[in-house]
Formats: C-alpha cells, structure tokens, sequence
C-alpha cells in the first residue's frame, strides 16, 4: 500500500462514517508519522490492507464499512487493497497510553494512528502470541516474516528506536511464556535488521 492508496481508502471510509472518530492500527499507520516515506522504507510495500478501528466502536458500522470496503468485496476487487475493520478491543494488546500518543493523520480529521513504537509493539505482540498458540496447539495462524520484515525496516531506516520498543515491551504485562517468545522476536528483528 501507498499513502495515495491509503487516503483514498480512509476517504472512502469517512464518506460511511462521516462523524466516527477513526483509528488507524498496523502497518498501515506509519504513513500517519512518515507519509513522505516510499513504502519500502516503511516495510509497507507489499501490505495490501489498512486495520481500522472504530472509536467508539459499532458493530453495526463495522459490518456496514467490511460490506463496502472489506476483503474479497467490490472496493478490494477495483482497487486491490482494502480495509479491515476490527472490534476495539483488540487495542486491549496495545502498550498503556497509546490513546495520548496518537498521531493525526495528514489531511483528515477524526482519523488517528497508533505511535510508530506501539505500532512496532503490537506487531511484536502478535507475532509472539501467534507463535505460543501455534506451539501450544491451540491454533492460530502462523504470521511469518511479515510483521518482523515491518520493524526490522523501520529500525533499518532509523524511524523508530529499538530501545523505545523494548521499554513499552518490558511495561506490558505479559505472562512468562509471552515475556520469552517476544524476546524471541525481538531477537528476530533485531538479526532480521543487520544489528
């Protein structure tokens, strides 16, 4: 995805919900902070989704908006990317303060970003969860290299801090076994990263 592609979307989006406040989450968020960045600076070049947040959330309006701009639907069928709209309880797995780090998004109003750190955070989170459900037999889908390749270019292009990263990681409050595997691919990243 492309910041062209992404505001188009996000226009798409509030034209639906004019007066929903808007959360920008994953990879898609770091045009938020850098969208003078080429996407593969970001780690953003082959993303062909935007996750999306309702505040407050509306079950309603999200099935509404997946109906309209959602995978595999005639918005994702002209264009070749769409949106993803999840439940808000996902930001459950956000770092603590990440509402008073938003950052707005260049020339909309109503439409926010999570911090490129918590952003990293999240992707860390999820990966490291995947993989313990995964290894614990409890299922899940395997992530790949895709979120690590994200903050591995991130840390690469100098955009975020590695040691920002690991002191919002070290303040979650994860139990062992999650402590052990995000360590596990923040040791990924990091290698995956040239450093």
């Amino acid at each position: 995805m492309d910041i062209e592609s992404l505001t188009q979307l996000i226009g798409r989006v509030q034209a639906i919900v004019p007066e929903q406040r808007i959360i920008l989450f994953g990879s898609s968020s770091l045009f938020a902070s850098f969208p003078a960045d080429p996407p593969a600076r970001l780690g953003v070049e082959v993303t062909l989704d935007a996750d999306f947040l309702l505040d407050p959330d509306d079950a309603g309006l999200r099935a509404r908006l997946l109906e309209s701009l959602g995978k595999d639907h005639e918005f994702h069928d002209a264009t070749g990317y769409y949106g993803d709209f999840v439940d808000l309880r996902v930001s459950e797995n956000f770092p603590a303060g990440w509402r008073e780090r938003l950052v707005p998004m260049p020339g909309f109003e109503r439409v926010f970003a999570l911090d490129p750190v918590d952003m990293a955070v999240s992707k860390i989170a999820a990966t490291a969860g995947a993989r313990l459900s995964i290894r614990m037999g409890r299922g899940g889908v395997d992530r790949g290299m895709k979120d690590i390749s994200v903050v591995s270019a991130l840390l690469r292009a100098g955009r975020i801090d590695g040691q920002a990263i690991e002191r919002r990681l070290a303040a979650m409050d994860y139990q062992p076994a999650m402590i052990v595997e995000s360590a596990r691919v923040v040791d990924e990243i990091r290698a995956h990263a040239g450093g």
